[in-house]
């Protein structure tokens, strides 16, 4: 019995949870104006900002945000999987703290290797390979019992300290084709990190919406033991969350150093408020207030264009910082109340 639900998707009546599946009904007490909230707060941050600057709407800058949203976006879609797959509980269920320092990671690997002579294809499945391993290094000490929040602070600690050594903190110049083209190239007039973009969202929305793995992803997250007992292992499930999380760093980081020009070290940190925010913020896309790939794209491209935005007008970086972290302890605020009421 168990193998045969291994290999096809969990009925109803095995399912633990009809609000895990991504299709299934909105949970109680969520009407469905919900998740439309996500949308109007983007179509305001975009009236405003157009009303106060005319640069804002530009081609130009359009391209900007879009690029820089492009590494938060991909970076977060990996972040998504892993709340999904553990839970959203900040404390208990799925988080890696370590996506920001991995995509950091992966820029200066590819960069070192390049500068080595190592050939650019080797370089970039090098940089992507040592992410997955720092990703797996992850996935097996959180399903062992450790807790991913400390799991993936104690990896942040030990790749951030690493990078710095390794660059002795001086930025590596990036001057190859392939990341110039990554930066400034087309495809067939679309600009390289919108296809980039577009190609990984499809890729995951795909899977993680469309795919049993997915179901199961969902379904772990919402209840392991009653996954368990339907014949799904989730250990398997969340242990390459956390694997699929640092693949999709390493590639956000490796547009993030085209788009640089070079491997930054520190630039990791930099951005982790960033994806965590993309991540969390998913849920008022969502009429069931859940983590989802395209709620991650939308607060993504939300949060470069309120950067942007903020720049054009002047104000200070410290408090565009302060404004995230506002949002991601109302995006907390909201889950919370969203559990209460469904444990009523």
């Amino acid at each position: 019995m168990s193998t045969a639900l291994e290999t096809s998707p969990p009925t109803p009546t095995t399912t633990p949870s009809p609000t895990s599946a991504p299709g299934g009904p909105r949970r109680r007490g969520t009407p469905a104006w919900v998740g439309a909230i996500g949308y109007l707060v983007v179509l305001a941050e975009v009236v405003l900002f157009s009303l106060a600057t005319d640069r804002f709407l530009a081609p130009e800058n359009l391209f900007n945000i879009v690029s820089q949203g492009a590494v938060y976006a991909i970076a977060g879609f990996g972040l998504a999987v892993v709340i999904i797959t553990g839970g959203d509980d900040v404390i208990k269920g799925g988080i890696d703290l370590s996506t920001g320092v991995l995509a950091g990671l992966s820029g200066i690997v590819a960069a070192v290797a390049i500068q080595a002579g190592l050939p650019t294809p080797a370089a970039v499945l090098l940089a992507l390979a040592v992410s997955a391993l720092f990703g797996l290094v992850n996935g097996t000490a959180v399903v062992l019992g450790v807790r991913p929040l400390l799991t993936t602070l104690a990896t942040m600690g030990i790749v951030g300290s690493v990078t710095f050594v390794a660059t002795d903190n001086v930025k590596i110049p990036l001057n190859d084709p392939f990341f110039d083209w990554l930066r400034g190239g087309d495809v067939l007039g679309v600009p390289t990190p919108v296809v980039v973009l577009l190609g990984v969202y499809l890729v995951m929305s795909a899977l993680v919406g469309g795919s049993t793995w997915g179901l199961r992803s969902y379904a772990v997250g919402q209840n392991p033991v009653a996954a368990t007992v339907a014949g799904i292992r989730p250990t398997r499930y969340i242990a390459g969350s956390y694997i699929v999380s640092a693949l999709l760093a390493g590639i956000a980081g490796l547009l993030l150093a085209s788009r640089l020009s070079a491997a930054v070290p520190g630039i990791g940190g930099q951005i982790l408020l960033d994806i965590v925010l993309a991540g969390f913020m998913s849920v008022v896309f969502s009429r069931r207030l859940v983590v989802s790939i395209t709620g991650t794209l939308m607060s993504a491209l939300f949060v470069a264009a309120l950067a942007n935005g903020f720049t054009l007008l002047g104000v200070e970086s410290q408090w565009v910082g302060a404004v995230k972290g506002l949002l991601i302890l109302l995006v907390l605020a909201v889950a919370a109340i969203r559990e209460r009421t469904v444990r009523r």
